[in-house]
């Protein structure tokens, strides 16, 4: 299956064949990979509607919020995934957005990383 070029805005959960004005990291992706990386975006956004539900409970810590934990790590896995399929200036942006543990760590072991 050939890859195309998308463009990805994480903060609105869209992919696109075309750039737009929101921010965006740029992919080449085939149509399963495409699919796989909305997947991850739409739960995400999911995830983050469940962080903005708790949000006016003022007696609630965020830093010990089960919520805002799977919001953490599910935005994480969405730049993971991005990482493994962004093309050479996304990969740069992601390293230098320094968000992601296994990029810090040379020993990170884990499947699917390889540093081109």
């Amino acid at each position: 299956m050939e890859k195309q070029r998308y463009y990805v805005s994480v903060s609105t959960g869209m992919i696109n064949k075309e750039p737009t004005l929101t921010d965006q990291l740029t992919i080449m992706a085939t149509e399963t990979e495409r699919d796989n990386l909305q997947t991850l975006l739409d739960r995400e956004k999911s995830v983050d509607d469940r962080t903005h539900a708790r949000a006016p409970i003022p007696y609630k810590s965020a830093d010990r919020d089960s919520a805002t934990n799977q919001f953490n790590d599910s935005l994480m896995e969405v730049y993971r995934y991005i990482y493994q399929i962004g093309t050479v200036e996304t990969r740069r942006h992601i390293e230098y957005m320094d968000i992601l543990e296994e990029l810090r760590t040379p020993d990170y072991h884990h499947q699917g990383y390889t540093r081109n």
